[in-house]
């Protein structure tokens, strides 16, 4: 079952005018208790919550909430829900999304809930906590398309602040639109494995086609495939019969843009590792060995959705699984690829950046100013950061303003450096390969598949890697999105720049 479409809107009204089932206010933490502000006092005033928080000796600690019956108060809300915020000197957009959620959870789970009003009056900055708001609104409501409960729903969910919230309107509009497209992302990859196809994909990016300036090409010739794109096409052997690959690239191409941007996912539709064959748990989570490619398309929907203009945006997933049959890739083998080197396979395992090499140079030839790829790629990017962005590039410029988007974004990101032993790393020691699939030193994995995927560069020009195998997954193995609020805050700020 589908997650709900919520609707936002603002207001300026005061506490005690707005109308609505639940009103959720933040509110700071100032050692055993909570911090003294205009709010905190306005809310004691109207509805005399201090002396019910000391009683239940609410600290405004970081995911703890307190529920205010609104019976005998001025509000004209059934309820008021007080959010611990946490210290002020440690709020980030990340913490303030992880306080808002527990809740937006609470409220939607009374039932007949209408409406409800979220008051960001003491969460700066305004941007961040609309992100924050909207965000993990949608969040608590998603539910995936096999679900068989239905999401939580309202009809309405107003923001409200006693700062107001004019010229605010466009952000609103960026923060429902990257909402959307993170949900998109996750319904993609959640999507049980028997079910899903390389065809998958390829539905979802001809239905791109209808958003005005965005083109979609479909390769689906085995000959072209293996002759354009021969790494690739290694991988694509084991389901030739089953499952045969698709090149998938969609252009969003306005008319004054100034800038072209490539964003490369990885779009392995379930990876079993090949002959060398996952074991036990391993092989579990692998329908969302596609997540890139699932980011990349969404990505493309939320910014082309926007109508924004200065930036080409160009997307290109080379799709297959990894399966096992008599045609698979074997290890020791030597491949050509689109850029011009041989590759050796040392490990059926390492089949990501087999599809992403070619698929990187292939972007090349459209000639980006900036290409990015997203890639459930390394255990070592998870090892190295845990649940969090593993990010590279070939250049830091971009790296640290895409850091610092995730930042403001609230997802947990951290930057890596690649070095030119990474690179020394992935030199084949035989005669008939220039380099290798798999990382010699085993302490710096991720780094060499980035350095590895870098090596599909057929002209310099900046690019950054996400590998994202930490963070893709929740505990309870459902999809996160991860990375899809940081790219879109990053292309339209890109967008924005001169």
């Amino acid at each position: 079952m589908p997650s709900a479409d919520l609707s936002f809107s603002f207001s300026n009204d005061s506490l005690d005018q707005i109308v609505c089932d639940v009103i959720i206010a933040g509110v700071f933490q100032n050692g055993e208790t909570w911090e003294s502000s205009g709010l905190m006092e306005e809310l004691d005033r109207l509805a005399s919550c201090a002396t019910v928080m000391k009683e239940e000796k609410f600290d405004a600690s970081r995911d703890k909430t307190i529920l205010i019956r609104t019976a005998q108060t001025t509000l004209r809300s059934k309820r008021l829900i007080i959010a611990g915020l946490g210290k002020k000197e440690k709020i980030t957009t990340r913490n303030l999304s992880r306080a808002l959620r527990p809740a937006i959870d609470q409220a939607l789970g009374f039932d007949a809930v209408g409406t409800i009003a979220i008051c960001l009056s003491e969460m700066p900055p305004v941007v961040d906590s609309i992100l924050s708001a909207v965000d993990m609104s949608h969040d608590v409501c998603y539910a995936s398309r096999e679900s068989k409960k239905p999401p939580k729903s309202c009809n309405q969910i107003i923001l409200m602040s006693r700062y107001g919230l004019s010229g605010t309107e466009g952000h609103l509009k960026a923060a429902v639109t990257i909402a959307r497209a993170r949900s998109s992302a996750k319904d993609l990859t959640n999507m049980p494995p028997n079910i899903k196809r390389t065809t998958t994909l390829v539905e979802k990016a001809k239905s791109l086609s209808s958003i005005p300036n965005v083109t979609v090409d479909i390769v689906e010739d085995r000959a072209w495939i293996e002759k354009e794109m021969p790494c690739f096409f290694t991988v694509a052997r084991g389901s030739l019969a089953t499952d045969p690959p698709k090149f998938i690239r969609a252009h969003y191409t306005p008319g004054g843009a100034k800038k072209k941007i490539a964003i490369v996912g990885k779009s392995v539709i379930f990876d079993t590792g090949g002959y060398q064959v996952k074991t036990d748990d391993y092989m579990n989570t692998m329908k969302a060995d596609m997540t890139g490619g699932a980011m990349a398309l969404s990505l493309i929907e939320g910014f082309a959705g926007l109508g924004l203009d200065r930036i080409a945006l160009s997307v290109y997933c080379a799709a297959t699984p990894n399966m096992i049959d008599s045609e698979a890739m074997l290890p020791d083998s030597i491949v050509a690829t689109t850029c011009g080197k041989k590759v050796e396979i040392r490990h059926t395992d390492a089949e990501g950046r087999l599809t992403l090499i070619d698929a990187v140079a292939k972007a090349c030839e459209d000639k980006p100013d900036l290409i990015i790829t997203i890639a459930t790629l390394t255990g070592s990017a998870a090892r190295a950061v845990g649940e969090a962005i593993a990010l590279m590039g070939n250049e830091t410029r971009y790296r640290e303003r895409l850091a610092l988007c995730a930042e403001k974004s609230g997802d947990a990101c951290q930057t890596l450096d690649i070095w030119e032993d990474d690179y020394e790393d992935i030199k084949s020691k035989l005669d008939g390969a220039d380099i290798i699939n798999t990382s010699q030193n085993k302490n710096r994995g991720a780094q060499s598949a980035c350095a590895f995927v870098m090596s599909g560069l057929t002209m310099e020009v900046p690019m950054l890697h996400l590998d994202i195998a930490g963070a893709d997954m929740t505990k309870d193995e459902k999809a996160t999105g991860i990375g899809v609020r940081s790219l879109m805050r990053f292309l339209i700020e890109e967008n924005a720049a001169p």
